[in-house]
């Protein structure tokens, strides 16, 4: 992850709330244990529905060291407070790039009928996905 958790806990993304995370290759769900119903359906949506693509991503994420972060806000506020100026977007979801990361914030937990939304926005972006590639520190410095 070249975000490190550390950082990730510094960022205006991170929840307090946020107590459990389901972790498979570069998609990182992140969400308070009592969504945990939730996290766990998205999770078994995307490896039904995006397994190509996800082959694609754990590529990318292997070259980059970068990952894409769902988090499941606990409240509406709680999303506010991390994608300020989406007020009068009552999207349920957004999508910000941070650092080589792409971030998903869901508005609270979310409706079943907003599920496929959010699975063409993870399809959408694993297929666009183009962070940098990691250094090689072990390459010998030209002279």
């Amino acid at each position: 992850m070249r975000s490190s958790y550390t950082t990730l806990m510094q960022s205006k993304y991170f929840n307090p709330a946020f107590n459990s995370a389901i972790f498979d290759g570069p998609v990182r769900i992140y969400f308070a244990q009592f969504h945990e119903a939730l996290a766990l359906k998205i999770y078994f949506l995307i490896q039904q529905k995006l397994g190509t693509e996800m082959v694609k991503a754990k590529e990318v994420s292997k070259a980059s060291g970068a990952n894409i972060l769902v988090m499941i806000y606990p409240t509406a506020d709680s999303f506010l407070l991390s994608f300020e100026g989406r007020e009068n977007n009552l999207g349920p979801l957004e999508v910000e790039k941070w650092h080589e990361d792409v971030v998903i914030g869901l508005r609270g937990p979310v409706e079943d009928e907003n599920l496929d939304l959010l699975i063409e926005t993870l399809r959408l972006t694993m297929d666009t996905w183009r962070p940098a590639p990691l250094e090689l520190s072990s390459a010998p410095a030209e002279l």
